[in-house]
């Protein structure tokens, strides 16, 4: 019996240094019966040229060339055409573990799962170009099932990825990435548990993170990574209106996204722009409902709580 196709998202966007080794490691898997979607950005380098020749060699690969319109924009035209019983998405510059998608596909089956989350392995750049592997703490063997309140708590505190993530077709339905934002993962993760019964999560390391030093994730900060705080303030209506009973984790990352930005554009050297940023952080931070989550949330350390507080009285 012929085992289900898999759709496989990848928005490709000025990554020309590592797309080969993203896409091998896909074509590579122990799975076979995968369909790869390669979502050309309108990347100004050579990438869309090293989709075609993929394509070229292996019927599999399927590459959409569009004009630049962010990476959640991307994935959102891959998933439009993305119609297998399950997706799973990866970024450009990261790669899969051989027995990846097997391993996330067993433990689909064998739990009945909407959802099922792999292990991630850290690779660093150093300064001259070489990587190192973090020496992980995962525990192969280790799977965990839970509720979507279950896995909704660990995204609204410790936040998520997109990426290294089998889900049924069906959870993508509707449910598309917000355009034009940082921390546009964490948003859709969010949405796509609270329509899933059942994730999984497993400690097999199934996905490699690369950290480079001029990505988004570690370049210093600008006004875009306000948007996590946007963003933190939509999860926490979202929350209230689909599962209130989750709220003080929501309003924990509403409260630690706020001090998150403000610190970080107080140290800034801020523009016009920015400067009305920290403003409007700062009179949030300051309104009697910000007070209240500082009072009473049980997830905010004690250092948070006297940052608030010096935030508050004027002193930095």
């Amino acid at each position: 019996m012929e085992r289900p196709l898999i759709d496989v998202v990848v928005p490709v966007y000025k990554v020309e240094d590592y797309l080969g080794e993203c896409i091998e490691s896909i074509l590579d898997q122990t799975y076979e019966n995968i369909r790869l979607f390669l979502v050309d950005d309108g990347s100004p380098d050579k990438c869309g040229e090293i989709c075609d020749q993929y394509a070229a060699k292996d019927e599999r690969i399927h590459v959409i060339h569009k004009e630049n319109a962010g990476v959640a924009m991307a994935r959102n035209d891959g998933i439009d055409v993305a119609d297998a019983p399950f997706i799973i998405f990866a970024d450009s510059d990261d790669y899969y573990e051989k027995d990846a998608i097997q391993h996330l596909f067993d433990l689909q089956q064998q739990y009945d799962a909407d959802c099922v989350v792999g292990g991630c392995v850290k690779l660093f750049e150093q300064p001259d170009k070489t990587y190192e592997l973090e020496k992980t703490t995962l525990k192969d063997g280790v799977v965990e099932k839970v509720s979507a309140d279950e896995a909704m708590k660990k995204v609204l505190l410790n936040g998520s990825a997109i990426w290294n993530r089998l889900f049924k077709r069906e959870i993508f339905k509707e449910l598309r990435f917000p355009a034009g934002r940082v921390n546009d993962d964490e948003y859709t993760v969010l949405r796509a548990y609270n329509i899933c019964n059942t994730v999984v999560f497993s400690q097999h390391p199934t996905y490699i993170y690369r950290i480079r030093a001029n990505s988004i994730t570690t370049s210093s900060f600008s006004l875009r990574k306000v948007d996590v705080f946007k963003n933190a303030l939509d999860n926490m209506n979202f929350i209230k209106e689909e599962r209130p009973h989750l709220v003080k984790e929501a309003e924990f990352k509403y409260i630690f996204s706020a001090l998150y930005c403000y610190w970080n554009l107080r140290r800034m050297d801020r523009g016009e722009k920015e400067n009305e940023a920290f403003k409007n952080i700062k009179t949030e931070l300051k309104t009697d409902s910000m007070r209240a989550i500082k009072k009473n949330n049980p997830y905010l350390k004690l250092p948070y709580k006297l940052l608030y507080d010096l935030i508050v009285i004027g002193l930095i």
